[in-house]
């Protein structure tokens, strides 16, 4: 695991611990070993550390989490302590990536060389943690607090040359690493080593810590939205003007603090679900999985339609290297595309991307891709005629997929001959920037036609979740219920800031108001119409004004949408907007239209906490999950937890709706709290509690249960 050889007077440890060479058990018992006989041997009077094949080690091993593995020891702070304290100069070697304890390793070195492709950085936030074996008593020896701070609360990785510049690298090497590591380590044998040791320096103006800090709080609070890692990381990177030892005893303090918290786990669930997440399988057939279904080979795809969403799928494509046609009937929208498609690819690559892109105003250009996807708008009339002429125009093996939000696939695959070949591939806006793929299959949808969806997710850089076929599908159905009480909350006394703070404090990017208006509430009045639900006049003839079908409804979005305030793009919903600014700014128009609203339906207005803001929005949400899981839309609750961490903002130190529910809050208090809620409020169907959910606290079974593949 560090294979160990000689070069002369140079000893070199190359660590072999494929795919990323990670800290395992056996790799850092091989480096202990390796860094004793080093010392042992008279002839040895110096020592390269390395990472063998694609990389120096890059952290953890993820496969010993939660494992007694993990804590055998030597641990990696017995091992860093051991390349710090060596008499023999230690020179670490750096390719690939040296992230987290790889990095921790490096900086424990005395002294540092990388390829110029070569990353470094401490991502241990991301999995609700901090650098825990001297990463934030070194680097802000080197670097000063302020740049340690951006660097260990944010995860980011720097590039070699930048890190070059900060002093973290001595030198970038060109050629053959391992030659230029050992004649590196040759010319400075002899030269004394204390003086290159990170934990002997001070920190740079220590004396304004307290300011940087302060400065950058504000920032990291607003960023963190509720994770308590990153400042965390910051209270250990302030002991680093400590002594040493005594900064290494607080960060292990805080690190302790960390792995017992509930966020922790609740993060590194979010790490794995992210990996898991490839290994899906047919919600409803199990036998149709990641293993057993062959996608076909993608490589040209046709796009249909050059607006927002068309565009940026098409900038997703071509920057994977596949072939793009792109069609679309309108001239100047079609000019608009390109124009932004080229703006957008990066200057060295954008000549080499655009040479990929052919576009078009004629169907028969698409005669020839391996799949189209449809992105024009949003009704079901429209793409059934869009479909129709690509049924007849492409090659009969061709996959035809529509970029919908929530429309039936069934009913758009019956227009054409191929409906095993129709598939829903749900981008989100804007789609080159945006993670999250909804592939949604119909019942026709062959095993060969979900697998090459999700295959294509994966080459675009995506992260591709399998539903099932139901209006909304799994995100925007889950959003409904959420919607919907945020709007009565509004009958009630809350006014839109004051949901929307509660929910963003909760750690969602954007409250549900601030979210309407950006994507413009147009959209969702547009829906509402061709449902029957409202009229572009009002309520239609002979219906009450609080209820539709039977069940109890808000109309005060339809009162904005009839008064031409849109959202964002009209400078006013919700909230106006200052010309040129994207800044939400209450409303007195809006204020006063809900109380006048109040008035003519008998509502009194109440105070309302945040604790019932946030619990009368997200648990129906987290119901309707239930609901998804058990009509068997998805496979599996981490189905669901992907969905919302990667296309709806939900806050990741969380774990997702579904992790949140049960290993959070747990799933008895949140079917009392539906339950209570709904005898206040029968009329509000969405908070009838779930069967599933009913059943699995009476059974006391577990989510992770209802996914049998997964293995977390």
């Amino acid at each position: 695991m560090a294979e160990y050889s000689t070069y002369g007077s140079v000893a070199v440890l190359q660590v072999n611990n494929p795919p990323v060479n990670s800290f395992s058990y056996h790799v850092r018992q091989g480096l202990v070993d390796g860094l004793e006989k080093a010392q042992r041997d008279p002839t040895i009077r110096s020592i390269v550390v390395m990472g063998k094949g694609r990389t120096f080690p890059a952290g953890a091993d993820v496969r010993e989490f939660g494992t007694a593995s993990a804590g055998m020891m030597p641990d990696l702070l017995s091992v860093l302590a051991a390349v710090d304290t060596s008499p023999k100069p230690v020179v670490s070697a750096i390719h690939g990536t040296a992230l987290g304890g790889g990095f921790e390793l490096a900086l424990a070195s005395h002294y540092r060389l990388a390829v110029s492709s070569a990353r470094v950085g401490l991502p241990e936030v991301h999995l609700g943690v901090l650098p825990g074996a001297g990463g934030t008593q070194r680097l802000p020896r080197v670097v000063g607090v302020k740049t340690a701070i951006q660097m260990i609360t944010t995860g980011q990785h720097i590039k070699a040359q930048q890190a070059l510049s900060l002093g973290l690298v001595d030198k970038i090497v060109k050629g053959d690493l391992l030659k230029e590591a050992v004649s590196f380590a040759r010319s400075i044998e002899g030269r004394p080593v204390e003086v290159k040791r990170i934990s002997q320096k001070t920190v740079p103006d220590a004396d304004k810590v307290q300011e940087v800090v302060d400065a950058a709080r504000k920032t990291i609070v607003r960023r963190a939205r509720g994770a308590i890692a990153p400042m965390t990381c910051v209270q250990a990177i302030q002991a680093s003007v400590l002594p040493f030892d005594v900064g290494m005893q607080r960060e292990g303090e805080l690190m302790a603090f960390l792995m017992t918290s509930w966020q922790a786990p609740a993060q590194q669930y979010a790490f794995f679900s992210e990996r898991e997440i490839r290994r899906w399988s047919h919600p409803r057939d199990k036998r149709i999985n990641f293993k057993t279904a062959k996608p076909r080979v993608i490589k040209s795809v046709g796009v249909v339609g050059a607006g927002t969403m068309g565009v940026g799928i098409t900038i997703s494509l071509l920057q994977a290297g596949l072939k793009v046609v792109l069609l679309e009937v309108n001239k100047k929208q079609l000019d608009r595309g390109i124009t932004t498609i080229q703006k957008t690819l990066s200057q060295k690559s954008a000549s080499q991307k655009m040479s990929l892109l052919t576009t078009t105003m004629d169907y028969s250009a698409l005669s020839d891709v391996d799949m189209v996807i449809e992105a024009v708008f949003e009704s079901l009339r429209l793409k059934k005629e869009v479909f129709k002429k690509l049924d007849s125009i492409t090659k009969p093996q061709a996959i035809l997929a529509s970029n919908t939000s929530g429309l039936d696939i069934d009913k758009i695959a019956a227009v054409t001959k191929r409906p095993d070949k129709v598939v829903g591939t749900h981008f989100f806006a804007p789609a080159n920037i945006m993670r999250l793929l909804e592939n949604i299959l119909g019942k026709h949808t062959s095993a060969e036609t979900i697998a090459t969806a999700m295959q294509l997710g994966t080459t675009i850089g995506k992260v591709g979740v399998l539903v099932g076929n139901c209006p909304g599908f799994v995100g925007n159905r889950m959003l409904g219920p959420y919607v919907t009480e945020a709007v009565f909350l509004l009958e009630e006394g809350a006014d839109p800031e004051d949901v929307d703070k509660a929910i963003e404090e909760f750690g969602l990017a954007m409250g549900p108001f601030r979210m309407g208006d950006l994507s413009g509430l147009d959209i969702g009045w547009r829906g509402r119409i061709e449902k029957g639900l409202t009229t572009e006049q009002g309520p239609p003839p002979a219906t009450p004004p609080l209820y539709r079908r039977g069940n109890r409804y808000c109309p005060l979005a339809d009162m904005l949408c009839m008064q031409g305030r849109l959202g964002q793009k009209t400078g006013a919903g919700w909230y106006r907007y200052e010309p040129g600014s994207r800044a939400a700014l209450p409303d007195p128009v809006v204020h006063q239209m809900i109380r006048e609203y109040r008035q003519e339906h008998g509502f009194k207005k109440r105070t309302i906490s945040s604790q019932e803001i946030v619990e009368r929005c997200l648990y129906p949400l987290i119901n309707e999950g239930f609901h998804i899981l058990d009509e068997g839309i998805t496979a599996r609750s981490m189905d669901i937890d992907v969905t919302y961490l990667f296309g709806y903002g939900w806050p990741r130190h969380t774990g997702g709706p579904m992790y949140y529910a049960e290993r959070v809050v747990g799933l008895e208090k949140i079917l009392r709290s539906l339950e209570s809620y709904q005898a206040q409020y029968p009329d509000h169907h969405y908070l009838q509690p779930s069967p599933l959910l009913r059943n699995m606290v009476a059974k006391g079974t577990s989510l992770a249960a209802l996914g049998t593949d997964s293995k977390l």
